[in-house]
């Protein structure tokens, strides 16, 4: 089974956020039991965590939207995509020219720097005098653009944000295709893993960095199901800054927390790419019994998941993105009602056991999940 490589966008992003948002170099931490109310014995929360996991960990057959579309997506006006110069938009925007494509939709692509949030601002104007259809403008934050909503709501277009993760829908802005809905969602579901696997009794470091809305979202999302559904188990923030990501300063901060209390037994990122290199500095550091999982897997995480080096990851299909996006912007034209997040693309828990080879062409399941958009369209 391939699975995705998924390139980061905020990762690389990181230099520049430092500046807009969080100027400290330190982390927070300070342990923190879950602070919810979940019933029932360790073992009753177990099993209940345990039956979840298990839907979590197949294969997905099916995409995650279902209803048809009222009629054909429109092909009289472009739909253009806003897009950074970094691979993992490229990624993304190849994924969202294909849907075009497929459906017959003129698609066109503007360029913004990451490094200058100006250009996304004026990328997105800019997109308005090609008489579009809908915008979805890819990764970074709604605040570069938002003041432009009324220019769009004059012009009756709009927006179908991708991969950004404080989506803030209105009556311009639809709900978004990789949006913080599903990364809560993944969040949630890597809970369930770790209460399953500690016997509802796990001691957590829950590392993340708050100033990428979507990543938040992820650990948001974690805390929330582990307040639900278990209530032993603990978990110590550590909250970096993205001036830490971009000086390399990830893997020393979680050792130096792991050394702190080393009766931690996993260790939660919100983003796989923060850990390169973590196997050997917990080796080094004598932490080699403490479990890596979390979520958004890259390549390299995979292959070290294949290896027995980290213990599961949530798995999201990238490379629908761009098909989901197109979905929505289907059902606006269409006034049809729009799930949460659109739906959002399938994901798995992905192990040892269920990996099969990693690859970098993308999760790739379902394996016709581009047959099963166009039958929703009503093009097969």
């Amino acid at each position: 089974m391939p699975v995705n490589r998924h390139r980061k966008i905020w990762s690389s992003l990181a230099a520049v956020t430092a500046v807009a948002a969080v100027a400290s170099g330190c982390g927070s931490s300070g342990t923190s039991s879950n602070g919810g109310s979940a019933s029932g014995s360790a073992e009753s929360q177990t099993a209940a965590a345990q039956k979840r996991v298990e839907a979590y960990m197949r294969t997905p057959t099916e995409i995650n939207q279902r209803v048809p579309l009222d009629g054909k997506i429109p092909t009289d006006k472009p739909w253009v995509i806003v897009s950074c110069e970094l691979p993992g938009c490229r990624q993304i925007t190849d994924g969202a020219v294909a849907a075009g494509k497929a459906a017959g939709v003129p698609t066109k692509v503007l360029t913004y720097m990451s490094t200058d949030e100006t250009t996304y601002a004026a990328e997105m104007k800019k997109a308005l005098t090609l008489d579009p259809i809908a915008v979805s403008p890819i990764g970074g934050s709604q605040s570069p653009w938002n003041s432009l909503q009324e220019e769009y709501r004059s012009a009756h277009v709009f927006i179908t944000p991708i991969v950004i993760g404080n989506t803030e829908p209105s009556d311009v802005v639809t709900e978004g295709s990789g949006s913080q809905v599903q990364y809560s969602r993944t969040g949630g579901e890597m809970a369930d893993y770790v209460i399953a696997d500690s016997g509802a009794k796990a001691k957590i470091l829950l590392q993340d960095v708050p100033a990428f809305s979507s990543l938040k979202a992820y650990t948001d999302g974690f805390k929330k199901q582990l307040s639900k559904a278990c209530s032993d188990c603990k978990f110590t923030p550590l909250d970096l800054t993205p001036s830490q990501v971009a000086s390399n300063s990830v893997v020393s901060a979680i050792v130096a927390a792991l050394q702190k209390d080393r009766s931690i037994e996993y260790l939660v990122t919100s983003d796989g790419a923060f850990l390169v290199g973590i196997s050997s500095a917990l080796k080094a550091a004598g932490l080699s019994n403490v479990k890596v999982v979390g979520g958004l897997p890259d390549y390299a995480n995979l292959t070290e998941l294949k290896s027995g080096r980290s213990m599961a990851w949530t798995g999201q299909a990238q490379d629908q993105l761009g098909w989901v996006a197109l979905d929505i912007v289907g059902r606006k034209a269409h006034g049809m009602e729009i799930p949460p997040g659109g739906g959002g693309a399938v994901t798995q828990i992905l192990t040892k056991e269920n990996i099969g080879t990693p690859s970098e062409t993308g999760l790739g399941v379902p394996d016709n999940y581009q047959d099963q958009f166009l039958k929703l369209w009503g093009l097969s």
